[in-house]
């Protein structure tokens, strides 16, 4: 990219820098309306790593022909209006096969990293690509110079033989057979026309949104990568080498940027909840967009290059991450080729839009300007729609939930097993092993009904009311009767209830040894008909104060068991010891 920059005049002082660098991106993304679709359907129909390798092997074969092409140029690097075909045919040529290279990547894996990783994953990929694109990035400022052409054929068969030599790792990669989606078996008889990819993002509303928000982030990526050379120039009236250097430098800061947002999402490591990262990341593009556009000091264009960088890359491993876990894998090839056309489109018209924009230098600027309310208002929209929406009874309700989820997956990385056991509807017990204060966080994580959790009275501190009034918990007076309190839960579970209760009635803190039981859980089922569902929780942090039992970072880990019940002619003790009986069970397994 570099090379057809200088090639076509964009690093001399007399060029439109943003409209030829906009142009060089045009010619590039292009192809993706064509081929994106193909490359999904050749990915869906042969094995994926070797059309991986035989798109980069065509690719370095392309670069080595344009290398050939400039054997005998000398004096400046700048080819003649008339010749700028070739530079754009050539940029066309090798996005084509990126376009056919870019669904049958993002198909493949899923089908190399196992789906609890898969986070993660991505995040590591995109970082390797990162660091190796910003070390092209500078090493390339460095080597091209626009007054030799003959640094421009280095830099060409450098590229050409990365591509020829890396593309043959993918020959060594051994990716798991098609195994279907839980939540969508694979179809009797596979379709394997294009329109069906069409048709299943249609009927699949999650996926279609996210085509759609990534479609929005492809879009603003290219204003922003087009804006830079534009604002350097008229913010500080940059030109030539200078301009090359501050040009490669400010996109550097914006991968380094895409560094430390993919660490962070791999730190994450973990989909759940990404909503809540997506959103305030789109609030945080918006507003630095505006500082990139407005405040004409260099250090702000660094630090907004960088953050934007940040915001960005988090936003787009969480889209992608979600999409390839929401898409069967005998489709996800289309899909994924279905999805890369459809943001590219919004790339190709953006960079084309800017390629023909008048004063494109000047006028960059204020197309920065308008899209940094927009993504405001997209984040903050989406982020109180997100959160407010959930399985709890009310708004205040959901957004503890959305947020205790993230904080008990991320920094205590839960993990739960047998959530199914719960049922769906009708009255339940979950009678829990109590060892912190965190533990209603984590039952309640994996839990899609809302928890109505008994605590004592004195415990609901006046300074978090409106939260007690949220998740409804049911309060115990130490006065009160047990008879009394017995007769209250029954009467809550009969209106079909979930009822979270510690059998233990007090926490074990640093003593994790299971505790004698409290009478009156089975009396309680037998009564309200409920079923009651053992669950374990260990590996919880090990303090004496609740304070440190939700800031120590922890590995926790909670198994609900199979549902028991307690008919009318059981007898209640003999009921409470075959409860404890199956949550020690749960405890060794």
């Amino acid at each position: 990219m570099l090379a057809s920059l200088t090639l076509i005049g964009g690093l001399a002082a007399s060029g439109d820098a943003t409209a030829l660098n906009a142009s060089t991106q045009f010619w590039f993304f292009l192809p993706y309306l064509f081929f994106s679709i193909v490359g999904g359907w050749l990915s869906d129909r042969l094995p994926r790593k070797w059309v991986l390798l035989g798109c980069d092997e065509s690719r370095g074969l392309i670069l080595l022909c344009c290398a050939w092409m400039l054997t005998q140029a000398t004096g400046i690097a700048h080819l003649p209006d008339d010749q700028h075909w070739k530079i754009f045919a050539s940029l066309f040529a090798i996005g084509s096969f990126a376009a056919i290279f870019n669904p049958a990547r993002n198909a493949i894996i899923p089908q190399i990293i196992p789906r609890n990783q898969l986070q993660a994953g991505n995040a590591v990929i995109l970082v390797i690509a990162i660091i190796a694109a910003q070390i092209g990035l500078v090493v390339g400022g460095r080597i091209i110079d626009p007054q030799h052409a003959s640094t421009i054929r280095t830099g060409l068969i450098i590229g050409a033989l990365f591509y020829l030599i890396s593309g043959w790792f993918f020959a060594f990669l051994k990716p798991a057979q098609h195994i279907s989606h839980a939540a969508d078996p694979l179809p009797k008889s596979k379709p394997k026309h294009f329109g069906y990819s069409l048709k299943y993002c249609q009927t699949h509303r999650r996926i279609f949104s996210l085509i759609l928000i990534n479609m929005l982030i492809w879009a603003v990526a290219s204003v922003v990568a087009s804006s830079i050379l534009g604002l350097s120039k008229e913010h500080f009236d940059f030109q030539g080498k200078e301009l090359m250097q501050h040009y490669t430098a400010v996109t550097a800061m914006l991968g380094v940027g895409m560094l430390l947002g993919a660490g962070f999402i791999a730190w994450v490591s973990t989909r759940r909840e990404a909503g809540l990262i997506m959103f305030p990341a789109f609030i945080c593009v918006g507003l630095l967009m505006l500082c990139l556009a407005l405040i004409p000091v260099i250090w702000v264009m660094y630090v907004s290059a960088f953050a934007i960088g940040l915001f960005g890359n988090m936003i787009i491993i969480s889209v992608m991450t979600l999409l390839q876990t929401s898409t069967a894998n005998f489709i996800r090839g289309r899909v994924m080729g279905l999805n890369a056309m459809a943001n590219t489109s919004c790339s190709v018209i953006t960079y084309l839009a800017i390629w023909k924009l008048p004063q494109a230098d000047a006028n960059i600027r204020y197309v920065v300007i308008g899209m940094g309310p927009l993504l405001l208002l997209m984040g903050i929209t989406q982020l109180l729609r997100y959160a407010t929406k959930g399985p709890m009874n009310n708004r205040i309700a959901n957004v503890c939930w959305r947020v205790g989820r993230l904080f008990c997956f991320v920094w205590h990385r839960l993990q739960v097993t047998g959530q199914h056991h719960v049922p769906n509807t009708g009255p339940v017990i979950l009678a829990a092993n109590h060892t912190t204060s965190l533990d209603p966080f984590v039952m309640q994580s994996r839990v899609t009904r809302m928890i109505r959790w008994v605590m004592m009275k004195n415990y609901q501190y006046k300074a978090v009311q409106p939260l007690w009034d949220a998740i409804e918990p049911i309060a115990i007076e130490e006065d009160q009767s047990k008879f009394a309190q017995v007769r209250m839960l029954v009467r809550i579970l009969k209106h079909g209830d979930i009822v979270g209760i510690f059998p233990e009635g007090r926490l074990q803190r640093t003593n994790r040894e299971l505790q004698p039981f409290e009478p009156g859980i089975t009396w309680i089922a037998k009564k309200s008909g409920a079923v009651i569902i053992p669950v374990w929780i260990q590996d919880t942090p090990i303090a004496h104060s609740m304070f440190w039992h939700l800031v120590l970072p922890s590995k926790t880990k909670v198994t609900f068991g199979k549902p028991m019940t307690v008919a009318k002619e059981d007898d209640e003790n003999l009921a409470l010891e075959e409860l404890r009986k199956r949550m020690l069970q749960l405890a060794g397994k």
